[in-house]
């Protein structure tokens, strides 16, 4: 049996697609006509923008979001100078010129200090191949017509290889690289499809098409399954099955504690399109519009109109349900091409969300004012990202004031009872907590950057992976601060980072009295049946006896104790 790291639950059995990553071999031969050569590389670059362009109008959510990141890459006139430069000074043939260009780029990003910057090295190396391949005429391997039941193998999947994927036909997904916060990992999760990484030289152990069964809960690979242990992976797969029919009963609940403290289950979303399954799942309203994604997906920036519909249409289907709409929330991971965003050595600590926003109050005008002129169609709240200080607070609702006065000047409707609050992702709001709540409506708290920036640790670095974690004791302080700070303040308190799904978590946030919970769509049933299963006095026991912890390992096992005796 081989062995790798579970991370996204499910049984997966099926012959297995072996993906080899086969170097194009290239000579440096020089070409007589340079011109024509140009063309031909831009011909071939172009061809692989479509290709992307048409796989990125497909997705919608944290997908779009990754692969838009990933397009900006391409069409970055950074990454193809190098390439154009060989071939019109020097003379080399495109494909030549493209590995060692492209290589020249994907080096830089390599030794970059920035842990973010220096992970998109893989994207660029993915962007390499796919060039060389247009430009050698190799055919892609097509990943959206797979056999039904599908096992993928690889050393790693790039950001396009997983937009392209036929996911009905995968079986399950097995890596030699990646973490549990990868993209693969998230997609899997995501979409329920039993995922393991971390399995070494697992391309070399595995022969294509070989039949194979996989668990991805524990991490085990099984080889030609015995019978006996077919049976008992069919068992798991019939009682997780099961157990997902079962929750179907918990679409109309509360999410309530047997004695009696009362929750929210609320869904993150990114498109209008993602309301299809809100509704499936029963949310109790949108705790998260990522409204970036109308801006990712478009290339200029988005009308106040184009806003407005996008907006108005997820008020009206969330049928008076609390919507809160995050305000434009790029840079760090996320870029705006036709923004034309200096590049940062760290852009994680730079100019980004509300930063932007606050500096540029035309573009953030433009949003606020599709936003107020859509409340009336629904119960709005917006939230403010990346607050670090009460000045920035201030600053931005101030220009919310100017939008509403510009509004009543024109005898345009909206709400003027919107609420208006922010995202706890700093350590600094965390401890301002108290004096921010005296400012504000609402918290919601982001535990992906927070995490980040508490511990110092780039979400996305496998080579550090096991430092990123919510089971910090500092992390879970922070989360009982920006609580009791908006509980002094009677201001209710979300989340919306992972964290806020996750069953082993959700104990202790019940326990600090957190009031809302907001997560993928896909994981609103478990985390309300999981509510629903505890008590309120119990957790807050449990929350203090974790609060004078001081390891993570501990509060980890501790957490997954209590969990299991549920």
């Amino acid at each position: 049996m081989l062995k790798g790291t579970g991370v996204s639950k499910g049984i997966g059995i099926g012959h297995t697609k072996v993906l080899k990553n086969e170097e194009v071999k290239l000579t440096d031969f020089k070409v007589d006509n340079r011109e024509n050569e140009l063309e031909f590389f831009k011909k071939c670059l172009n061809d692989v923008i479509d290709d992307t362009k048409k796989v990125t109008e497909k997705l919608s959510g944290t997908e779009s979001d990754i692969m838009n990141a990933y397009l900006m890459i391409l069409q970055d006139p950074t990454l193809t100078s190098e390439a154009e430069r060989l071939i019109k000074e020097e003379g080399y043939n495109a494909g030549y010129a493209t590995k060692v260009g492209f290589e020249t780029v994907e080096e830089v990003f390599k030794n970059m200090d920035d842990e973010y910057m220096s992970a998109r090295a893989s994207d660029i190396q993915d962007i390499k191949q796919k060039v060389l391949n247009k430009i050698v005429n190799k055919a892609e391997l097509d990943l959206s017509n797979l056999p039904e039941n599908t096992i993928l193998v690889s050393e790693d999947l790039s950001t396009s290889d997983t937009a392209k994927l036929n996911l009905k036909s995968i079986a399950g997904i097995i890596i030699e690289k990646g973490s549990e916060n990868s993209h693969v990992s998230i997609m899997a999760r995501t979409h329920e499809i039993p995922a393991i990484v971390g399995a070494k030289n697992i391309v070399k152990k595995l022969t294509n098409d070989e039949y194979i069964a996989m668990n991805g809960s524990t991490g085990e690979i099984f080889e030609n399954p015995t019978q006996e242990e077919i049976d008992n992976l069919t068992k798991i797969q019939k009682d997780l099955k099961t157990e997902k029919e079962n929750l179907s009963k918990f679409i109309k609940r509360k999410s309530i504690t047997k004695d009696g403290y009362k929750t929210e289950v609320v869904a993150n979303i990114g498109t209008p399109k993602d309301m299809d399954a809100v509704i499936a799942n029963g949310a109790e309203g949108v705790g998260l519009f990522r409204s970036e994604f109308l801006y990712m997906d478009s290339d200029s920036m988005p009308t106040e109109d184009q806003q407005f519909e996008a907006y108005k249409e997820v008020l009206e289907r969330a049928e008076g349900k609390r919507v809160i709409v995050r305000t434009l929330d790029i840079g760090g991971d996320k870029d705006l091409k036709y923004m034309n965003l200096d590049k940062e050595d760290n852009p994680f600590l730079g100019y980004r969300a509300i930063r932007i926003c606050l500096r540029e109050p035309e573009i953030f005008k433009v949003q606020l004012r599709a936003l107020l002129r859509a409340s009336v169609y629904g119960k709005l709240a917006i939230m403010l990202p990346m607050i670090s200080s009460i000045d920035e607070i201030r600053d931005a609702k101030k220009i919310i004031e100017e939008v509403k006065e510009e509004l009543k000047a024109k005898k345009i409707k909206f709400d003027k009872n919107v609420k208006v609050g922010i995202m706890i992702e700093i350590p600094s709001a965390a401890i301002m907590a108290e004096e921010l709540a005296k400012e504000c409506d609402f918290f919601s708290i982001g535990t992906n950057d927070l995490i980040q920036y508490t511990v110092a640790v780039e979400r996305g670095n496998e080579k550090i992976s096991d430092l990123y974690t919510k089971f910090h004791p500092a992390v879970i302080r922070l989360v009982k601060m920006a609580i009791d700070g908006a509980h002094k303040s009677k201001i209710f308190c979300g989340m919306c980072g992972e964290a806020a799904a996750d069953e082993r978590y959700i104990p202790i946030l019940v326990g600090l009295g957190l009031d809302e919970f907001s997560m993928n769509p896909t994981k609103m049933l478990s985390a309300r049946k999981m509510i629903r299963s505890l008590n309120h006095k119990e957790c807050k026991k449990l929350a203090q006896e974790v609060l004078k912890m001081s390891s993570a390992k501990e509060i980890k096992a501790r957490l997954e104790e209590y969990k299991n005796s549920l």
